[in-house]
């Protein structure tokens, strides 16, 4: 490919032209890594020749009507569809994407690379597929998401999913890429010690958000946020209830969306020092909501799945010019660097309490002094630019 720009088949979750603005992101698509995907492969195009598929989630069919084509959203040149009844969508999504691979290929060649967002069953099947034939491109997974990637799985589902259609275990689903762009530092396992080449790229920031300068003479109490997933798994049941069990003077403030949204609501009703803003009406939203605080908290637990990807709020929390307190998982302390505050997930619940105590006395010039450095770093090494740059070169590298 010398002297040519580098050739893509993108088979991603992008949305369409038309879905990406806010007005599709409800409660069920709150930062969602959909946009981010978008301005990904906005980012691709500058740097690369791409032709993309759309692989999009049966709760977004009936939005189909609200499209508009000359709104904002990646070029597809196909749209398929993962919805019920799953069987037979996935047989037909499959099918219409080897049907357009082989018209692709008779029309303008075989691509370098065909670049696969996650382990999922349609994409699988297609990849399955691709690597029977006696000429294919290089395939190179982005694992930006993977719950069930190094779970252990008894015998007994293992047999039960070889007798299912269109679908597969992610740690054989895993074995069909020939490179890999991880999001979690962590997930180099499943690649590293098979010889796979593989390339860390947590994520990016999604809005460009400029904060406003701090207040010198802001005082009282430090203040303390969360916003983002409001599901069990995210812990933030968890953060507010050891907070408020800290009886510090500052307070705490939660939006988002989940089925702890309940819980969190009773919890404002009885307790003044937590306030709970429930869902935003746009991502953006939550920047200029996140200035009413001094430090952002982010929890991720090193549950099975939680260190195969980095958590694409951390970067919007940056882009907000906050300091932030979170946990290492998924290499979040390689992002964040010196200034971010650590929680430790051996003894969790203590030391989130022992480090609210800690960070409640902190100077709030010292907070503000970590999070311009965080700000400035992220907005320099994560953007979608910068992620872009870095994949073409790497996956040029591969195909050399």
């Amino acid at each position: 490919m010398t002297g040519r720009r580098l050739r893509l088949l993108y088979l991603g979750n992008a949305f369409p032209r038309g879905m990406a603005n806010e007005t599709f992101f409800t409660s069920d698509s709150f930062l969602t890594p959909h946009l981010g995907e978008v301005l990904f492969t906005q980012e691709l195009s500058r740097r690369a020749e791409i032709s993309t598929v759309g692989l999009l989630p049966g709760s977004f069919w009936r939005m189909r009507p609200d499209l508009k084509e000359d709104g904002s959203g990646s070029e597809q040149r196909l749209v398929i569809w993962d919805r019920n009844p799953a069987v037979w969508h996935r047989w037909t999504s499959w099918r219409k994407l080897r049907r357009f691979y082989r018209e692709q290929m008779e029309r303008e060649g075989m691509p370098d690379v065909v670049f696969v967002r996650n382990l999922q069953h349609v994409f699988n099947h297609f990849v399955q597929w691709l690597r029977r034939q006696p000429r294919r491109p290089l395939v190179v997974l982005w694992l930006g998401d993977s719950g069930g990637l190094g779970e252990k799985i008894p015998w007994s589902r293992r047999f039960r999913y070889r007798l299912k259609p269109m679908q597969m275990l992610e740690d054989q689903a895993v074995l069909l890429y020939d490179a890999c762009v991880i999001s979690g530092l962590a997930a180099k396992r499943y690649f590293e010690p098979r010889g796979v080449p593989w390339l860390w790229f947590p994520a990016a920031f999604s809005f460009n958000y400029e904060p406003p300068p701090p207040d010198p003479n802001q005082n009282g109490p430090i203040r303390f946020g969360y916003f983002g997933t409001l599901s069990e798994r995210s812990g933030v049941l968890t953060l507010v209830q050891t907070f408020l069990s800290t009886n510090l003077p500052g307070t705490l403030h939660v939006c988002g969306h989940g089925n702890s949204a309940e819980a969190l609501k009773q919890l404002a009703e009885q307790h003044p020092n937590f306030q709970f803003d429930g869902f935003l009406p746009k991502q953006s939203d939550c920047l200029a909501w996140a200035q009413k605080v001094d430090v952002l908290i982010n929890l991720r637990l090193p549950l099975w799945g939680q260190d195969n990807s980095a958590p694409s709020k951390v970067f919007e929390y940056g882009a907000a010019g906050k300091a932030i307190l979170s946990t290492r998982t998924a290499g979040i302390d390689e992002i964040l660097g010196n200034e971010g505050l650590y929680i430790e997930t051996e003894m969790f619940e203590e030391s989130l309490r022992q480090k609210l105590r800690e960070v409640s006395a902190m100077d709030r010039a010292e907070l503000q002094r970590r999070a311009t450095i965080i700000r400035s770093r992220i907005v320099k090494n994560y953007s979608w630019g910068e992620m872009s740059r870095c994949v073409v070169e790497f996956l040029t590298k591969v195909v050399n």
